[in-house]
């Protein structure tokens, strides 16, 4: 902990021998505060919200064992305290040396580029999403995640760059743009009925075995809710599963009926029938990143990718398009 003269404690102080781990964001954070005088600056500056910049400093605080800043509601600006004062100019212009230095590292390293997926959308686009980036883009290393409902947790622990996600995520640390939204399609074996059905037969699949989505899901819960109003009772599960592939092939060997996004299988295919639900809201689909990655080009180049690759798939490409 700092002494009452502000002095900044050396690692020979600390009773615990192990070295201290400190994130360089709260130290930028911390600088860009004190110089500004302002959290609203600073976030402004760091493109973060202003309340990560406030629980930045915070955090720093907590490990520096004392109060950096002060808030003088008054004027609406903050006053460093005596060991902020003395933390800041230790920091100096080295801070601002260090960072420019990992910019440029960074821009001359093998760029490593973190993406979260759902299964069944990386099944249907990204191998030719992919293709399309490698173009343009054949030294950025791309790591997949295939998930779904850990996606937003998963970005705020800084673990992905970027992600394409059916869900709205509401935290301000991250920049989300629409790609488009599409519809989802009852598909039933073709054997079970003579003729092409309509979502004005949905009662006849109401004793039928129904196929859908792990628990928590996004499809699961759309559509549980959906076949209960229209059927009266809730659909027989069956059977769950992962992906919509799996459900495909499930649905191909005539086990049960499901619903699934419309592109997973095509209007042609003779083994199974296919009925397009306009009574369920279009599911949205949303390109992620961190909010300070908004303008790096490999990003957007990879949500430009997305979103011709996917819209031509969609009902509802972006914008109405």
């Amino acid at each position: 902990m700092a002494d009452s003269d502000g002095n900044i404690p050396h690692m020979d102080d600390q009773s615990d021998s192990s070295p201290v781990k400190i994130d360089i964001l709260l130290l930028q954070s911390f600088h860009l505060v004190a110089r500004t005088g302002s959290f609203s600056a600073a976030a402004r500056e760091l493109n973060i919200s202003f309340q990560t910049a406030a629980n930045h400093v915070r955090r720093l605080e907590q490990m520096y064992g004392a109060r950096l800043l002060e808030t003088d509601k008054g004027v609406r600006r903050v006053v460093l305290t005596p060991q902020g004062k003395a933390l800041y100019l230790t920091l100096g212009k080295e801070l601002d040396t260090i960072l420019s230095r990992i910019r440029i590292l960074l821009r001359d390293a093998h760029t490593v580029l973190r993406v979260g997926v759902p299964q069944a959308l990386f099944h249907h686009f990204f191998p030719g999403i992919i293709h399309e980036f490698r173009k343009t883009e054949p030294d950025i290393e791309l790591v997949f995640f295939e998930r779904d409902t850990t996606l937003e947790q998963m970005m705020l622990d800084g673990s992905l760059d970027a992600a394409v996600s059916e869900r709205s995520f509401g935290n301000a640390s991250i920049s989300q743009q629409l790609i488009g939204a599409y519809r989802l399609a009852l598909i039933y074996p073709r054997d079970w009925s003579d003729c092409d059905l309509t979502e004005a037969d949905l009662s006849t699949f109401s004793d039928r075995p129904f196929i859908t989505y792990e628990p928590s899901q996004t499809i699961r819960t759309i559509v549980l809710g959906y076949l209960t109003r229209r059927m009266t009772h809730p659909p027989r599960i069956t059977t769950t599963a992962s992906g919509s592939t799996s459900i495909t092939r499930l649905v191909e060997k005539g086990l049960g009926y499901a619903i699934v996004p419309e592109w997973s299988v095509g209007q042609r295919d003779h083994r199974i029938g296919r009925i397009l639900l306009t009574g369920i809201e279009p599911v949205s689909v949303h390109f992620a990143c961190s909010a300070f990655l908004e303008s790096n080009p490999h990003v957007r180049h990879l949500y430009s990718v997305c979103v011709n690759a996917m819209s031509q798939s969609f009902s509802s490409p972006p914008n109405g398009n």
